[in-house]
């Protein structure tokens, strides 16, 4: 099972937040498939899915992190894989690494 679990800022207001958690949904609705957010959680999101639900999982998080108003928003994203814990991450950590 592999999971994108992201975290909001808790002094994120309401309706930022309800635009937040549209254009995840709407990242992880994408043409490799479609992943639903679990969480009842309003300020964190949990997208998980098996070996077939990978590939929408991977493009969820590349359209996420090209939309820079939304990762200003966010305190923690982690990305899980039960079956092997060595691939866990931190998203955020991993976007900050500059490329050269």
């Amino acid at each position: 099972m592999y999971s994108s679990i992201i975290e909001i800022k808790k002094t994120v207001p309401g309706e930022t937040l309800a635009k937040l958690q549209k254009i995840a949904e709407r990242a992880f609705s994408n043409r490799a498939g479609n992943v639903e957010n679990t969480s009842s959680n309003p300020y964190r999101f949990v997208f998980k899915g098996g070996e077939d639900q990978f590939g929408c999982l991977e493009i969820g998080m590349l359209e996420l992190e090209e939309q820079h108003d939304f990762l200003e928003q966010i305190h923690s994203w982690r990305w899980i894989d039960d079956d092997d814990p060595g691939e866990n991450c931190d998203i955020l950590k991993v976007l900050a690494m500059p490329v050269y």
